[in-house]
C-alpha cells in the first residue's frame, strides 16, 4: 500500500512541475512580446517641432503666387485635391516632396533620432484612412510622438510624427 501512495505522490509532483514550467514559459513569452512593442510617449519637444513644421511657408501657391501656403494649409489642399497654381503639380505631390525634405533636414540635425515616421490621415467614425506616410530608418529604441488635428470642412485630418531614439 505504501508503494502505491508514493507512486501517486511522484506523479502529482511531476504534474505540478510541468504546469509550473509551462506557466514560466508563457510569462517569459508575454514579457518579451510586450517589451518589443513600446507605445510612443507624447513629447513636448516633438509637439513643438510639429507646430513649427505646420507654420513653415512652402513654395506652393494654391490661389495666386504671392500667397504661398504653409504646411497646414497644404495638408488641407492635398486632402481637397487642389493643385499648386505656380508649380504645375498637385498639392499632394508637392507636400510629399517638400515635407520629406523639411522633416529629413530636421531629423538629421537631431543626434539622438535614429528613425522617424510622419503620417497624414483622415480620422472618421470607423477608424482612419491614410493619405501620406513617410518612414525613414528602423525603430529600435524608445519612441516619442506628437499629433495635431486639422479641421477641414467637416473632416478631421490628423498629422502625426513619431521618432525613435538611437540605442
Amino acid at each position: 500500500m505504501k508503494l502505491e501512495s508514493r507512486r501517486g505522490q511522484q506523479e502529482m509532483v511531476g504534474f505540478v512541475l510541468i504546469v509550473v514550467l509551462v506557466m514560466v514559459g508563457l510569462m517569459v513569452f508575454l514579457i518579451i512580446s510586450v517589451r518589443n512593442s513600446p507605445e510612443p510617449v507624447n513629447s513636448l519637444a516633438i509637439e513643438n517641432m510639429l507646430d513649427s513644421i505646420m507654420k513653415h511657408t512652402t513654395e506652393c501657391a494654391i490661389v495666386f503666387e504671392p500667397q504661398f501656403d504653409n504646411f497646414e494649409d497644404l495638408f488641407k489642399s492635398c486632402y481637397e485635391g487642389d493643385d499648386c497654381s505656380n508649380l504645375d503639380m498637385s498639392a499632394c505631390d508637392y507636400l510629399n516632396e517638400s515635407l520629406r525634405d523639411v522633416v529629413g533636414d530636421l531629423m538629421d540635425s537631431e543626434a539622438t533620432v535614429g528613425a522617424y515616421q510622419v503620417d497624414f490621415f483622415v480620422r472618421d467614425g470607423e477608424g482612419q484612412q491614410g493619405l501620406l506616410r513617410i518612414v525613414e530608418g528602423n525603430c529600435t529604441g524608445s519612441s516619442l510622438a506628437a499629433q495635431r488635428s486639422i479641421v477641414s470642412g467637416s473632416e478631421s485630418l490628423v498629422v502625426r510624427i513619431k521618432t525613435c531614439n538611437k540605442i
